[in-house]
């Protein structure tokens, strides 16, 4: 089968070549085919041209700019599947935390299911601060509380409303946009797919913390993180609102 991975990237350079070099590991010695797009927020760290002279070298590997636009997760997804090659996509965080080891997982599903999750919050799950040794982000507590009133107010077989850790079939989403400013576009998402009686399939996985930069959602301004907690308090309204009244 071919796959194409996504990687929405901003100020990646510190890691992305590994996490490239990661991700194709899980194709060698495999009858598996892939290509990884990297879609770009305009990085200022070096990125785009690390990148670059790394598509010279293989040119399985394509770079999408995003210049002169807002910043914005679900576009960047919404470029790469535009731009997609083959009929099995997957996209994932581009600073480790989602372990690219788990692409090989995908592999035993793909025929049964159309949509497969890797959850943060199934029993067998483990966070990058479970052990102790790394503290809890900021974030975290307003994900988790996020996930928790979604899945009580939605669907309790979803226990990840904003994982970004997911392989879905292209030819089911051909007629969706992604919609949201970060995270709450994967509620959207997984509503659009229940909705539809996608065959979905959530397993659990290693969350690992990021390997170089500074966290996408906070990034160091409190403003920003308002907004982004905002946006999810209004998407679940929304959500709610299309459920009860539409």
């Amino acid at each position: 089968m071919n796959y194409s991975i996504i990687l929405p990237t901003l100020n990646e350079n510190g890691h992305i070549i590994d996490l490239i070099n990661s991700i194709i590991k899980n194709f060698t010695n495999s009858k598996n085919n892939y290509e990884i797009i990297v879609v770009d927020d305009n990085s200022n760290d070096g990125t785009i041209s690390t990148i670059k002279k790394y598509t010279i070298k293989n040119k399985k590997i394509r770079l999408f700019i995003r210049k002169n636009k807002k910043k914005n997760l679900a576009k960047s997804i919404n470029l790469g599947i535009i731009k997609s090659k083959y009929e099995n996509i997957i996209w994932m965080d581009a600073d480790f935390q989602h372990p690219p080891k788990y692409i090989r997982t995908i592999f035993k599903y793909v025929k049964k299911y159309d949509v497969v999750i890797f959850s943060r919050f199934l029993k067998k799950s483990r966070r990058y601060f479970d052990s102790g040794k790394l503290d809890k982000e900021a974030n975290e507590n307003q994900s988790i509380l996020f996930n928790n009133v979604c899945k009580k107010l939605f669907y309790n077989d979803i226990t990840d409303y904003t994982s970004g850790y997911i392989y879905i079939k292209k030819e089911k989403i051909k007629n969706l946009t992604l919609n949201g400013y970060y995270g709450e576009y994967f509620l959207n998402l997984i509503l659009y797919c229940k909705k539809n009686n996608f065959k979905i399939l959530e397993i659990p996985f290693n969350e690992k913390f990021r390997k170089t930069g500074i966290s996408k959602t906070i990034g160091g301004n409190s403003i920003r993180y308002i907004i982004i907690c905002s946006n999810y308090a209004i998407s679940i309204i929304k959500n709610l609102y299309l459920k009860f009244f539409t």
